[in-house]
Parts: C-alpha cells; sequence; structure tokens
C-alpha cells in the first residue's frame, strides 16, 4: 500500500500539504487557505485529502475545490487547485483543435470532453480536457477520450509524466495520444509536448515512461529580449482523435499546431503570470 501511495502522489512539489478529510465544508476550508498560499507565497497547487469515503467523492462539489483526483483503495483525494495561466492553457489549447477541426469541417464529429471524470476501479481522475469521436466504432467504450491534455503549472516535470503515463496506460490503449502543457512558474518557460506508449509494462517493469514524441519549447524572454522558440510543429493524427483515416478530398488532414500558433498562445498565459 505504501508503494501504490508513493506511485499516486509522486512528483507533487515537496511543499504539497496533507489533511484528513472531515467533511466538504472542512475541506473548502483547508483549499482556500492553501490558495492564498499558492498565490501569494508560491507555494503547491495541490492539496491531499486522506481518509476520503468513497461515498462522499460524487457528492463533492468539486467547484470549491478544485480539479479532483481520487483513488479508491487508498481514500485519497488530489485537489489540483485552479489558476489564471492553468485555465488559460487549456482553453486555448482546445480553442485550437476546435478551430482546427472547424475548418476541416469535422467540428460535429467530435466529442468534447471537457474536465469529464473518468473512473475506473482504482482511480477516479478528472482531466482538463479530452476528445474523442462522437460516434464510436462498434465496441468501443465511451469510459476513454482518444485525445488527452493535461496541463501543469508548477516546476515538476515527473507530475505530469506520472498524468500522462496514466491516460496511456490504463486505458489500455484507447488514449492513443496525450499531450502536456507544462508551464514553470519561476522561468515562465513551457514545455507542450506529444506523448505515446513506450514499452509495454512487464512484470519486473510494471510502469513504464510514455514515450515523447513531439515537443515545442517555449522560452520567456527576459529583459526586454525576444522570446525563443525551439523544436519543429506539432502533429496530432486526425485518426488519433476520430479513429479513421482523414478523407483528403474533402480538406481533411491531420491537426497541426503549428510553432507560431503555439507562441501566441504562450505570450497569453505570460501575460496571464504578470
Amino acid at each position: 500500500m505504501l508503494e501504490e501511495r508513493s506511485r499516486f502522489l509522486a512528483g507533487l512539489p515537496q511543499d504539497t500539504n496533507e489533511y484528513r478529510y472531515l467533511g466538504q465544508e472542512h475541506a473548502e476550508m483547508i483549499v482556500k487557505r492553501e490558495y492564498t498560499r499558492f498565490v501569494e507565497e508560491h507555494k503547491s497547487p495541490y492539496v491531499i485529502f486522506t481518509h476520503v469515503p468513497p461515498s462522499e467523492i460524487d457528492m463533492i462539489d468539486n467547484r470549491s475545490l478544485g480539479k479532483l483526483d481520487y483513488h479508491h483503495s487508498l481514500r485519497i483525494l488530489l485537489a489540483n487547485m485552479p489558476c489564471l495561466p492553468h485555465e488559460e492553457a487549456l482553453s486555448l489549447f482546445g480553442n485550437l483543435v476546435l478551430l482546427k477541426a472547424n475548418k476541416m469541417q469535422v467540428d460535429r464529429l467530435i466529442r468534447y470532453r471537457a474536465a469529464t471524470t473518468t473512473k475506473t476501479r482504482e482511480r477516479d481522475k478528472e482531466g482538463d480536457i479530452s476528445w474523442a469521436p462522437r460516434w464510436l466504432p462498434p465496441g468501443r467504450s465511451k469510459q476513454w477520450p482518444t485525445v488527452a491534455l493535461e496541463v501543469g503549472y508548477s516546476e515538476s516535470r515527473e507530475k505530469i509524466k506520472h498524468d500522462i503515463a496514466w491516460w496511456l496506460y490504463s486505458s489500455n490503449g484507447d488514449v492513443l495520444m496525450a499531450v502536456s502543457i507544462d508551464i514553470k512558474r519561476t522561468s515562465g518557460n513551457i514545455y507542450i509536448t506529444l506523448w505515446e506508449r513506450g514499452v509495454m509494462p512487464t512484470r519486473n517493469h510494471p510502469n513504464p515512461d510514455p514515450k515523447v514524441v513531439g515537443e515545442v519549447k517555449l522560452f520567456r524572454g527576459k529583459n526586454g529580449r525576444p522570446a525563443r522558440v525551439e523544436g519543429a510543429d506539432l502533429v496530432v493524427p486526425f485518426k488519433y482523435i476520430l479513429l479513421r483515416s482523414p478523407d483528403r478530398s474533402q480538406g481533411e488532414g491531420d491537426f497541426t499546431f503549428t510553432k507560431a500558433e503555439l507562441l501566441q498562445l504562450a505570450e497569453t498565459i505570460w501575460e496571464d503570470m504578470d
């Protein structure tokens, strides 16, 4: 159980505080206090609650606690407190997906799952935003999206990598690709990364790392210097979202996010951070 706890909480900032859950009203009070630390003292955006009964989860108002991630066996609830750069990042990237889908006239063929909670036997996790075909192939479950996005706003890359691995491996291949937007709070640098499953889990290596298949690094300019961008345009294959090949004759194609578009996204986030 200790190993499972370590795995679930892996990558959290060291200053993340832990509290015993004493009801939603008490949890809301804790989150308000922690949010002040997060904003004014640059502390962790996460709060850990222990001893949370499974019967309580569906009754918790996530609007007051943030984005929630619950582990059934451990009875641990992890709350990720929202902030403007985080919300701006997921909204802007979601808008880019919608604009590209609209241009290809496939916007009505996609299900925009927003912050839908994905439930498994061990874990109920609320994503940032995800996508799937509106009409699924026979036998395909609605439980999982086909592409998921995770946004991080801290100094830890490990936390976001663990979340990405959960999407890709716990879905048994239903999630074909994951996108991460990793915002470094101190420097302002932003790393936008595409991930796929790497090696398959084995008995000796049950928790393999996901594989990076594309990345754009956006370095914030300092002292009047311009921003710097490294990497190539990011491409999410059409078939990864819609589970079919694109009809090129109808103007369909892969979802390509240019460096210029991603720089615009970054510039808006940087304005929010000031």
